[in-house]
């Protein structure tokens, strides 16, 4: 199995928003990561992993494959001369099926199109699903806009 960077090497996003703790797969257009859900996340209420959570732990992934991808092609999206802002534009499908409890491990794929993309701007289509112990907690399709700037 591939040992990967720390999670923070792959993506902006820190604590108390970060929601993957390390990356299983990168391979073709797919990324796998897993997240064990923490007291301290801002996306817990109660002992539930929130439905936004659910969110945004498939949006980071995806990001994971969008730096695995545009550093082969040289296009950096994380390093000291480059700016990034990923955001979801648009949801077109969402399913939950439970929220994750404290201490839950998450385990997401995403797979990720990259549909449109220039010198600062990328679009991509994503399909995620998250499991725990093997049960599907949530599935969403979703467009994902990333813009760079140079500092």
């Amino acid at each position: 199995m591939e040992k990967y960077q720390s999670i923070e090497k792959l993506i902006p996003h820190r604590a108390p928003i970060l929601c993957v703790d390390e990356v299983i797969l990168v391979d073709a257009l797919i990324s796998m990561t897993s997240y064990i859900v923490k007291s301290d996340s801002i996306f817990v209420t109660g002992n539930s992993f929130s439905e936004l959570g659910l969110l945004e732990n498939s949006a980071q992934t995806s990001f994971v494959f969008l730096n695995f991808f545009l550093n082969e092609s040289n296009d950096k999206l994380l390093d000291e001369k480059t700016n990034s802002v990923g955001f979801i534009s648009h949801i077109s499908s969402m399913k939950i099926q439970f929220l994750p409890q404290l201490r839950e491990k998450l385990n997401t794929t995403t797979e990720t199109e990259l549909v449109f993309n220039s010198e600062n701007l990328k679009i991509c289509n994503v399909k995620a699903q998250t499991t725990i112990n093997e049960k599907i907690a949530f599935e969403a399709e979703m467009k994902m806009i990333l813009q760079t700037t140079n500092l």
